[in-house]
């Protein structure tokens, strides 16, 4: 028995310590298992939930959908627990996945504001290439081409990139493949409605894709772009001046 506090015999033997150890020894497992078990609780609820299914019961019709947990570390044997943690690890890795925020791209600048033409990161450099250059074109007085001076319009824009993720295959175009590929198979003429999936598998499927949404943001970022936000700008003295000492 705990010399101190007898009655917390059975707490003791729950964190295996003898009836020698003080009780500040017994406060400092408590306090412990208290951490571990508050940062268990913020793994699963940050990873590990999934979208509860509405109650099916007349009473409940008006009530929120709570989302569940997919492991239960409450009623589980270790053994129990290790199995629906890896059963649920993708929904883990599906959860990690963030929403997507566009990078910072900031601005470019065109001659024209036609498309194909934003080919400056900066009005100096725009200037530098371009101002006081007359263009002959093919000599014929119809294809002279004044070049930019001061009062010159030129245009500014911001640069719109899209989600590379949207350029993955979605569910439908992966069983598509599966389809076509198993047609092609030697077993192909007797391919039907392959794969038939249930409504369980096409979530497990959607679930499986997320990680891709990572991945491709993090290694493909696109190096095409559209522009929005087109606002015109007359060039100034003061644009020409600082090209010039740019």
């Amino acid at each position: 028995m705990p010399r101190h506090k007898p009655e917390l015999a059975h707490i003791y033997n729950i964190f295996g310590l003898s009836s020698n150890h003080e009780l500040s020894t017994l406060l400092i497992n408590i306090e412990t298992a208290k951490r571990f078990s508050d940062l268990l609780h913020a793994v699963e609820r940050e990873f590990f939930m999934i979208r509860g299914e509405p109650s099916e019961e007349p009473e409940d019709a008006d009530q929120p959908v709570n989302d569940k947990c997919s492991v239960n570390c409450w009623q589980s044997t270790p053994a129990e627990y290790l199995k629906q943690f890896k059963a649920a690890l993708p929904i883990a890795a599906a959860n990690a996945v963030p929403a997507y925020e566009a990078p910072v791209t900031g601005e470019k600048w065109s001659l024209d504001g036609e498309n194909g033409s934003w080919d400056y990161d900066n009005l100096n450099d725009l200037l530098k290439d371009n101002y006081g250059h007359d263009s002959d074109g093919d000599g014929h007085p119809a294809s002279y081409r004044a070049g930019l001076y001061e009062g010159g319009t030129v245009y500014r824009g911001i640069v719109c990139k899209d989600d590379p993720a949207r350029f993955l295959p979605d569910a439908d175009d992966v069983t598509e493949r599966m389809y076509e590929n198993a047609c092609d198979s030697d077993a192909g003429e007797w391919v039907d409605a392959y794969p038939d999936l249930s409504k369980a598998a096409e979530a497990e499927l959607q679930i499986a894709l997320a990680p891709l949404k990572a991945w491709a943001r993090k290694h493909c970022q696109p190096d095409f772009f559209t522009i929005k936000d087109i606002t015109p700008h007359t060039v100034t003295a003061e644009d020409v001046s600082r090209s010039r000492k740019s």
